[in-house]
């Protein structure tokens, strides 16, 4: 792991919540993925990612003690055009925010090292989804 930290890469905590900030409010607005955050409260968002890159990302600073990865995404049915918008928009935020390159990269190579796990999980809720409308089409047939 690098032997910095993200908070002083990024110029400060102030620079790091404000840049997560910008990624939130984009999430939330962009037409393609913001349904899947609209029902989530922003604030425990940003928090959580907070602590979870900084507990990744150079020297682990921060402990992250949010839900799991598998707890987290395992209700939601997301597409792999989805996963690949919300990782464009975080290359989008960390350029806008002047990021330097080299954290640039290790950021975006955590994020996509979760990709499969986030479809494989999407794809089982997308399949529970289609199971429970069959179902309830059969019975009502």
């Amino acid at each position: 792991m690098a032997d910095w930290t993200l908070i002083d890469r990024v110029g400060g905590e102030a620079a790091l919540r404000a840049l997560l900030r910008d990624f939130y409010d984009r999430l939330y607005d962009d037409m393609i993925v913001g349904f899947l955050f609209q029902p989530h409260d922003k604030e425990a968002l940003i928090a959580h990612q907070f602590d979870y890159v900084c507990a990744h990302i150079g020297i682990k600073t921060t402990r992250y003690t949010g839900r799991s990865m598998r707890e987290a995404h395992r209700h939601l049915p997301i597409l792999a055009g989805q996963f690949d918008r919300r990782h464009q928009l975080l290359r989008d935020v960390l350029r806008d925010h002047d990021v330097p390159a080299d954290v640039q990269e290790v950021w975006l190579t955590l994020d996509t090292s979760l990709r499969e796990f986030i479809l494989s999980r999407g794809a089982m809720e997308r399949d529970r989804i289609l199971n429970t409308a069959n179902q309830d089409l059969k019975s009502k047939g």
